[in-house]
């Protein structure tokens, strides 16, 4: 199959976007499904679920262990994540099974350990892992709406890493650029089959303990990332390198139902994430902001665009900072930023040839790197769609691994504010709503979210890569409902970022110079950075079928379900021979 170039955000590698954008191939095509994951081979196990009769729920969650196993810079059983489903009959669900902060975590926790001359306490070892709950929310979301056994869904992980696969190129980047310690960090994760150093791309490697894991998971209903020998190792682990996990929190954590956001763009119905995503509310906001601009004048990738999506995301993110935090801990005002006031105030401020002083929108902070998160967007057949972000916040988390698990745990805490206005390791500032408090959820930018359009098409969408999450969607909604774009060309376009604080414009590398002079005359300062995001795609194409796109910036490919069990009809034979044909 075609290669994808792939780059690491602030690691200076890979192709330009300009070139990914040129050299996009048309989307992948199935008639029975489709999976677009951040990693080949978690495509394939979510598409070979489907294959074997399962739905997409079955399919997402074994993508989402897959990549946990092959992708451990980003997502795996110790992190957390969020997963909006819509089935085939409109009904709409989401599932918050973001991680809390342990009960014997207090709002100064990180001030003490910064006294203490532990700054990075936050980010890196035992006191940085909040409680591990993507095992549990996954069991969850298979329990409501999964149709094959646990087991079957669990098995392609669960093959990977007991019989190994090869290191790919995220991976090894990811490995030989830091993370929370490689090489030791390596020889935690790789259960002794790699010896020395650190694993080179396209060298094999295996996770034998995860695999034991992956089977415990599977026979106890995921109920062994509560209570069994996989939870028991987990604290100790955390405790061991300083942390204050304990059994009691995993014994407590309960997955949330949440009420999805609902908007509407361009007669689309838009379902998202609610707090304590501020992902959702963010989109929404600026989605709203667009809505009054003609989509005629949206020429794609211009300075003129791009200054009015940085304009409308400096007012959405400031209003993130200061009003958004954990729905079950503080009330969450999301009425107001997506008012039909508050949005007519934004496009009022617009001004389209300058851009606001620093002061007019918070505090002067700086940004940080981000690798640590993996999204899966999936199809199947009968028009059931699920977007689920997973994620272990920073690039291999805490680097505190389970000894006899083999699980990687999260560096969540970080997602917390450690003081109001005092940045993470993004750059965003938060306030007191988003302190650290005892079984509290952390705000996060996590954006999974499913389209509807006017004739009932469904747009899967979401992405990973910390704020840049949030305005890599947008941008990739924008492309496909207002520009006409395949979701292979809107995957890979450049793109733009602005959080509103650090008051920087980000821009891919590959972005054309009049453009970024376009943007400076305008009074932004421009950061060209590269590939800071990663968008995976499906989409219905409306006549039978589904189409797919994983973003070249992380070496992503989408993977189709061809076949079902006991259907292979004339209409599949003639199919296949098409498929064959076009190879």
């Amino acid at each position: 199959m075609r290669g994808r170039g792939t780059a690491l955000l602030l690691l200076l590698t890979g192709l330009l976007t300009g070139v990914l954008l040129a050299a996009a191939p048309p989307p992948e095509w199935a008639p029975h499904g489709m999976v677009a994951a951040d990693h080949r081979l978690a495509s394939q196990a979510g598409a070979r679920v489907l294959e074997e009769g399962g739905n997409a729920v079955d399919a997402v969650v074994a993508a989402a262990l897959a990549a946990g196993v092959v992708q451990p810079a980003g997502s795996g059983l110790g992190g957390g994540g969020f997963a909006v489903v819509v089935l085939p009959d409109g009904t709409r669900a989401v599932l918050d099974f973001r991680e809390v902060a342990p009960a014997e975590a207090d709002r100064d926790i990180f001030v003490r350990a910064a006294a203490a001359g532990r700054p990075d306490a936050s980010r890196v070892g035992g006191l940085a892992v909040a409680v591990p709950s993507e095992g549990l929310g996954l069991a969850e979301l298979h329990r409501r709406y999964g149709r094959l056994p646990l087991a079957r869904v669990v098995a392609p992980a669960e093959e990977l890493a007991r019989r190994g696969f090869d290191v790919g190129a995220h991976l090894a980047q990811a490995l030989s650029h830091g993370g929370s310690g490689p090489p030791s960090l390596a020889a935690s994760l790789f259960d002794g089959s790699h010896v020395g150093g650190v694993p080179t791309r396209g060298e094999r490697v295996r996770r034998a303990r995860l695999a034991s894991t992956l089977r415990a998971f599977a026979r106890s209903d995921g109920q062994v990332m509560r209570s069994g020998w996989v939870a028991q190792d987990m604290v100790a682990a955390a405790r061991a390198a300083g942390g204050v996990l304990s059994e009691q929190d995993l014994l407590d954590y309960t997955v949330r139902d949440r009420p999805p956001l609902v908007g509407h763009y361009r007669g689309w119905t838009v379902v998202t994430m609610p707090p304590p995503s501020s992902g959702g509310a963010v989109l929404l906001q600026v989605l709203g902001v667009l809505e009054g601009t003609p989509s005629a004048s949206l020429e794609p990738g211009s300075s003129a665009l791009w200054h009015l999506l940085a304009e409308a995301c400096q007012h959405a993110f400031a209003d993130r900072a200061q009003l958004m935090g954990d729905p079950d801990r503080v009330a969450v005002p999301v009425d107001r930023m997506l008012d039909p006031a508050r949005i007519a105030a934004i496009r009022r401020a617009f001004d389209p040839e300058h851009t606001l002083p620093a002061e007019a929108y918070g505090l002067p902070v700086d940004p940080g790197p981000d690798a640590g998160t993996q999204h899966i967007s999936v199809l199947d057949d009968a028009g059931m769609a699920v977007s689920l972000t997973t994620t272990i916040n920073t690039s291999f988390g805490s680097g505190v691994v389970g000894p006899r698990s083999g699980v990687l745990l999260n560096d969540e805490m970080d997602d917390f504010v450690a003081r109001p206005g005092v940045p993470n390791a993004y750059g965003l500032v938060g306030s007191e709503a988003n302190a650290v408090s005892p079984g509290a959820r952390p705000l996060s930018s996590m954006s999974p979210t499913v389209l509807i359009a006017p004739d009932g098409r469904r747009l899967v969408v979401g992405a990973s890569g910390g704020p840049f999450i949030i305005t890599a969607t947008l941008q990739v909604i924008i492309d496909i409902v207002d520009l006409g774009m395949d979701p292979s060309a809107a995957v890979a376009a450049p793109r733009m970022h602005h959080q509103w604080q650090p008051k920087a414009l980000m821009v891919d590398q590959g972005t054309p110079a009049d453009v970024v002079s376009g943007l400076e005359a305008r009074g932004h300062e421009v950061r060209r950075v590269e590939g800071f995001s990663a968008v995976q795609v499906v989409m219905q194409d409306g006549q039978g079928g589904e189409v797919g796109a994983s973003d070249p910036r992380k070496g992503g490919w989408p993977a189709g379900a061809w076949t079902l069990p006991a259907r292979d009809t004339a209409r599949d034979v003639a199919l296949h021979a098409a498929r064959d044909a076009a190879q």
